[in-house]
């Protein structure tokens, strides 16, 4: 079989946004254009890859299959082109990050910031998700390099150890938990809570946790930072949750920063590639940076 690229990122965009209509928009061709390039798809594949209702496609289990074949072959040739990239003029290299919030807000900027001084004809994209979605992303293509949680099955990825952290809750220190040597997140959820806002993978998780619990977070004050987080709590706002790395900055603050006892508190943090050594250099360069 024989496909063409730009037909696949047509049947990806389509995939994306379970709309014909909608991947017409985002590859700015005709709808027709659009409807005849998944036809031809369908017919070199020889399966039906699309169900087509009022709202939009819907990925026949043929199409699911194609679909993880069809971000793998593009990946693919997206590494070729960097590749030979490489070895004519005017090279830039563009490296896509996914990151969980730990990561992202804990050590990225740090460790990235050296290594793009470092390495001025390399550019990055991070963008921050839950460490299932970061695993997927970069399973599909869609990422260089994801770094996420060891909590998560990463199937086939290739793992590097990045960071380890803990999560920890951080109050005012003449709060009533504020002396004990560990609490229970279960304990905390009567609590006023200063919490990133929606967007952030970490509430997105520990909005999960409280409603294992059968609880929700009573959010009083939503933030961007973990640093605002620690700040509003050492005022005696509410309490909330955040790494032992960001809380430590603030330790000589009027904020007393509680270890969680909860198993999944303790965060190792990996890095994931789909196979190094397929890497363009700049991309391994950048593993082995954030390894050190």
């Amino acid at each position: 079989m024989h496909f063409d690229t730009s037909d696949l990122r047509i049947f990806v965009a389509a995939a994306d946004h379970g709309s014909l209509t909608a991947a017409s928009r985002h590859c700015n061709l005709a709808l027709a254009a659009i409807s005849k390039r998944i036809a031809r798809l369908e017919e070199q594949a020889g399966s039906v890859l699309f169900t087509r209702n009022k709202r939009g496609v819907i990925l026949t289990p043929a199409g699911q299959v194609f679909l993880r074949h069809a971000r793998g072959w593009l990946y693919d040739f997206q590494l070729l082109n960097a590749e030979l990239q490489e070895h004519g003029r005017g090279f830039r290299g563009l490296i896509r990050v996914a990151a969980n919030t730990n990561a992202m807000l804990g050590y990225l900027p740090e460790c990235v910031g050296e290594f793009l001084s470092l390495h001025r004809q390399v550019d990055i994209r991070i963008e921050e998700a839950l460490s299932v979605e970061v695993v997927r992303r970069v399973a599909e293509g869609r990422a260089d390099l994801g770094i996420f949680a060891s909590s998560i099955d990463a199937g086939h990825l290739e793992l590097f150890a990045f960071r380890n952290d803990l999560l920890v809750a951080v109050m005012a220190r003449s709060h009533r938990s504020a002396q004990l040597s560990g609490v229970l997140f279960e304990e905390l959820l009567d609590e006023d809570f200063i919490a990133l806002d929606r967007q952030a993978a970490i509430r997105a998780f520990l909005d999960e946790k409280a409603q294992r619990l059968g609880k929700s977070l009573r959010v009083r004050v939503e933030t961007r930072s973990f640093d605002a987080v620690c700040r509003f709590a050492s005022c005696g706002v509410g309490v909330g949750i955040v790494p032992l790395t960001s809380a430590d900055r603030f330790r000589d603050a009027e904020l007393a920063i509680v270890p969680l006892s909860d198993d999944w508190a303790e965060r190792h943090l990996q890095i994931a590639v789909r196979f190094r050594g397929e890497l363009p250099s700049y991309t391994r360069q950048l593993v082995d940076h954030l390894r050190s």
